[in-house]
């Protein structure tokens, strides 16, 4: 385990670690942008980086790869994400605070569309960042409510039954790893994230570090609901046999399949169980 491991965590994974959403790591986030003299919006220079690869994906196919290397690149140490587990997700709540509804961006941009009303929101806002949310009116169009422990559990919960993948939002690199600001809940249609990673292999939005297994196939009924609730494609229906095939390669270790499973037949494990998963992220 390395030093900083040691020194700081709290727990298997690095965003139980309370380094990554306290205070002080906030407030250094800042100053370091300060300091390097960097814009007021490093968001948004990932976001124009974002268009021009999509844009060379047609206009400049043999720049393309160079235009991803440099997005992923950027998007590493400015605003990223990883997929997290149901379970995980609450963990988080449980460490982070404050807590609040917020509207989702990916909506806005896609679609021009706000979520105004509570129960459409579906992201959360974590940390010591949410009490200067009024700083960002262009971000935080819809406001921010602020919410309890249990309420933002159950709301995950509700989320989930519907499908929806959890994604932590982060911030900047600072002591080898990013700030977490926030917790999304998407799908394939609606998050720039998922559709950037699959479609275009734009890293803004990294693997969990578990994933799917079918460990279990004798309490497999092969109702294929697995199949229906995975949003990255890495499960699809063996009809010949009735069961799942899970491509480890493609899974993200969202769980969706797992919580999804009334027979309990899936299982998610640690992918560095795999040798060819182990720097696959």
């Amino acid at each position: 385990m390395c030093d900083f491991c040691t020194k700081h965590g709290t727990g298997k994974y690095w965003y139980k670690w309370a380094s990554r959403y306290a205070r002080q790591m906030y407030h250094r986030a800042r100053a370091d942008r300060k300091a390097e003299g960097a814009g007021a919006n490093l968001e948004a220079q990932l976001g124009a980086l974002a268009l021009q690869t999509l844009q060379a994906k047609n206009l400049e196919p043999e720049k393309f790869p160079e235009y991803v290397a440099n997005f992923n690149k950027l998007a590493r140490d400015i605003h990223t994400g990883q997929v997290i587990t149901l379970e995980d997700a609450k963990t988080m709540i449980d460490l982070a605070s404050p807590i609040a509804f917020i509207a989702c961006d990916c909506r806005r941009q896609l679609h021009g569309y706000i979520e105004r009303d509570r129960s459409r929101m579906t992201c959360l806002g974590l940390g010591v960042g949410m009490f200067r949310w009024e700083r960002l009116p262009s971000r935080y169009t819809a406001g921010a409510e602020f919410v309890s422990d249990k309420e933002a559990k159950k709301w995950l919960e509700e989320w989930n039954k519907k499908g929806m993948v959890h994604t932590l939002m982060t911030f900047g690199l600072r002591e080898g790893a990013p700030y977490i600001g926030g917790l999304c809940n998407c799908t394939y249609g609606d998050c720039l994230s998922i559709r950037w990673r699959l479609d275009y292999g734009m890293k803004q939005l990294m693997k969990g570090e578990r994933v799917a297994v079918l460990a279990h196939p004798e309490k497999c009924t092969g109702c294929f609901q697995c199949v229906t609730r995975c949003q990255f494609g890495a499960i699809t229906a063996n009809v010949r046999n009735e069961m799942p095939y899970i491509d480890l390669t493609r899974c993200f270790g969202c769980g969706l399949c797992e919580t999804g499973c009334k027979q309990g037949a899936i299982e998610l494990v640690d992918r560095r169980n795999f040798e060819v998963l182990k720097h696959s992220w």
